[in-house]
């Protein structure tokens, strides 16, 4: 034991004349006090006050109080044991579980380390890989019994070292199934000898299982869903064996086919929706004769049908270069379908079928056939009551793309008027448009709008061309200014009521289709001008999905006890990221209503702005509703979205040890493989942890104090000053 003072050396000359000056102090205020409490009095005064001195100036040099001792540290012997719902398999019927075997070879390794060593023990832990790891005990362990959803084997030993990082460690073994989820070649060799022991039938039994399950996440009404499955046999199928693979849908075959068995076979399953929403599928492939585990001859997965296409009317005086790169940008984009009407002899006609056209006469009708509507020019030949209709149905909801420069004949600009002119969000200033060449450029009001999503980085904008032709325009009140060309507004958005409406000045839309820089290579080059009106099209018919809170991600089904990764983006009504904003998520069962579920809180992505991230813990079996929202006054709610929960089906396909796993890990890390199921290797693995330096082991401890730092140092502190001003008050000293 020794005492250390944690103030520098140069300080020491300082405190101690500072302790020499607070006594000279003391003394002098004593004799100069009135009346005067006499010799014994001030003794006892001065020293009160000098003490109290004393101990603050104590505390400021902070004297550290070390005590040294030597202790036996006993051996240990780590012993992890997978905690998955693989474990929980019983290979046969005359067998215990793949976890109580484990648990039962954990106590013969218990047993043969308290036995060879004086005071060694073994540290019993659990966990899977993906989550932190639990301490267990043989007693409590055979009661709890897995049910965890996949495993990581790497990482399960790398989370065991660090766990035993501070403890005399002499090995270190993994009880197992072998089974990994994750890339197993990851890791590296650690000190202390390392044991994978495998449990479970190293051969398994004849076994037919679904693998190589895809399929598309989001499919339209109408839009056929192809499922694509290989079915993978082990064991050798008898000469004209057949097997039926089936799709199912809430418990009807929608689909089947039945073809030879085999090792290894690929199959197609399709299905057409007729609804949109959620639909829960199941695949199912025929179990073999007396076959032990069917769990993995069937499989659930969840897409999400979506209405049909999103229907955009094109309106155009007549044909035209700028119809025709319209028309090809909507064929790019599988989810808009672009009608075109033109004048004919006879009146409108609809420009592939030459079928004639009537306008809606109501804006409900507008509202029911069309989703948005492009105007190329005047529509004053093509909608009979001046578009008054229209109009009211683009502030319902519709939405309007007007490309003004064009006008009958190219000959110049429209002055709009009527009902469908003050839905624009500009004022044209001229009849007619200005001729030059004039740059794109990117307005203040563009960041973060749709319609110029991904086209602010580098070689974005700036690989427009020149416009020739601009029509004079004044945003109005409200307005949004995407683009400017020589600087004036080119592309503007407005919100009239419910609607939505673009106006893009330019002619020649399409020349920025055919734009591209000198010395690209035309097979690579990126071309922006197509993007652009790609997203002008998009826009105009699914209209501005950036405001809000929403979910990312696409993925719809998961499993009994997988834990559920959930991201939910927040911007703003100019379709900025929100940030310094809290964002929850709250998940509740389908049909319930919102007291009834549960509310957590994501953590913002620190790469991504306005991206919020977490973890849902596993959810049981059904379907469940996950509502992302934006706490602020009032809340920002966004627009739930339904995912299925089904029974774990993964842990279960498990059928048998997989060897070749668990050599390619301990083959990295440094370990050995021993079969857990047979009598050798078992004895080999004990007579090997007998044969370890068990012995415990000596170690240097410190235990520091530093008195000063504590409250009851503080307390003495002050009672010392209380002393000192309870005699003062005692003999009448002022």
């Amino acid at each position: 034991m020794h005492l250390q003072w944690l103030v520098p050396a140069w300080a020491w000359p300082l405190i101690v004349l500072v302790a020499a000056a607070c006594a000279v102090w003391a003394v002098r205020v004593y004799r100069r006090t009135v009346p005067d409490p006499g010799p014994r009095w001030r003794a006892l005064l001065v020293g009160l006050r000098i003490a109290a001195c004393i101990a603050v100036l104590v505390a400021l040099v902070r004297p550290l109080l070390v005590v040294e001792r030597t202790v036996r540290e006993p051996a240990v012997v780590g012993v992890v044991v997978e905690d998955s719902g693989s474990m929980a398999l019983a290979d046969r019927d005359d067998r215990p579980t793949r976890w109580r075997q484990a648990l039962a070879l954990a106590a013969a390794i218990d047993s043969t380390v308290t036995a060879a060593g004086e005071g060694a023990e073994i540290v019993l832990l659990r966990g899977n890989g993906l989550e932190p790891l639990r301490a267990a005990d043989l007693t409590s362990a055979r009661i709890d019994t897995p049910r965890s959803v996949g495993s990581d084997l790497p990482a399960l030993v790398a989370r065991a070292r660090q766990r035993l990082l501070t403890r005399p460690v002499r090995a270190l073994a993994v009880l197992t199934d072998g089974h990994s989820d994750h890339d197993a070649v990851r890791g590296r060799p650690g000190e202390a000898p390392l044991w994978f022991v495998g449990v479970g039938d190293r051969e398994g039994r004849a076994d037919r299982s679904l693998a190589d399950l895809r399929h598309p996440d989001r499919v339209q009404v109408g839009e056929p869903l192809v499922v694509e499955l290989a079915v993978r046999q082990r064991g050798a199928a008898a000469a004209g064996d057949s097997l039926r693979v089936r799709l199912e849908r809430g418990g009807e075959t929608v689909d089947e086919r039945v073809g030879p068995a085999g090792e290894f076979t690929r199959w197609e399953l399709e299905w057409i929706p007729r609804e949109p929403g959620l639909a829960v599928l199941e695949v199912a492939v025929d179990g073999l004769d007396n076959e032990r585990f069917l769990a993995n001859n069937r499989a659930t997965l969840a897409v999400d049908v979506q209405k049909d296409q999103a229907r955009l009317l094109l309106l155009g005086p007549q044909p035209g270069w700028d119809g025709r790169f319209l028309a090809q940008a909507a064929l790019a984009e599988p989810r808009v379908g672009l009608s075109v009407v033109r004048p004919g002899p006879d009146g409108p006609v609809l420009a592939d079928s030459l079928v004639s056209w009537r306008a809606p006469d109501t804006a409900a009708a507008w509202l029911d056939e069309w989703d948005g509507v492009v105007l190329l020019g005047s529509p004053a030949a093509l909608l009979p009551d001046g578009g008054g209709e229209l109009a009211a149905a683009v502030r319902q909801g519709l939405g309007l793309l007007v490309l003004g420069a064009e006008a009958a004949g190219g000959r110049g600009a429209v002055a709009w008027r009527g009902p469908l002119g003050e839905l624009l969000p500009v004022t044209v200033e001229l009849a007619r448009t200005r001729l030059g060449e004039f740059a794109v450029t990117m307005a203040a009001g563009g960041r973060g709008h749709p319609v110029l999503a991904d086209m602010q980085e580098a070689e974005g904008l700036t690989s427009l061309p020149p416009l020739r032709e601009v029509v004079p325009v004044r945003r109005n009140d409200g307005a949004r200014v995407l683009l400017e060309a020589g600087r004036r507004p080119v592309l503007v958005s407005g919100r009239p009521g419910a609607g939505r409406v673009l106006w893009f000045g330019g002619r020649r839309l399409w020349e920025l289709a055919f734009w591209q820089r000198a010395g690209d290579d035309d097979a690579t080059a990126a071309r922006p001008g197509r993007q652009l009106i790609q997203q002008m099209l998009l826009w105009t018919a699914l209209g501005d999905e950036a405001g809000g809170v929403s979910m990312l991600g696409r993925r719809l089904a998961f499993e009994e006890g997988e834990a559920i990764p959930v991201a939910v983006r927040w911007r703003d009504l100019r379709g900025d990221p929100v940030t310094g904003q809290p964002v929850t998520i709250d998940v509740r069962r389908e049909g319930e209503g919102e007291s009834s579920g549960q509310r957590h809180v994501l953590r913002p992505d620190p790469e991504r702005a306005g991206v919020s991230r977490g973890i849902l813990p596993p959810l049981p079996p059904g379907r469940w509703l996950l509502e992302p929202r934006g706490e602020s006054d009032p809340p920002v709610v966004g627009a739930a979205r339904e995912i299925v929960v089904t029974e774990a089906a993964s842990e279960a396909a498990q059928v048998r040890q997989d060897r070749r796993t668990l050599r390619m890990v301990a083959g990295r890390l440094g370990g050995r493989v021993v079969d857990g199921g047979d009598v050798g290797d078992r004895d080999a693995l004990l007579t090997g942890i007998a044969a370890l330096d068990l012995e415990p082991r000596r170690a240097e401890r410190q235990a520091r104090f530093e008195p000063a730092a504590t409250a009851w140092w503080l307390m003495i502190a002050l009672g010392l000053l209380a002393a000192e001003w309870l005699l003062r008050r005692r003999r009448g000293l002022l």
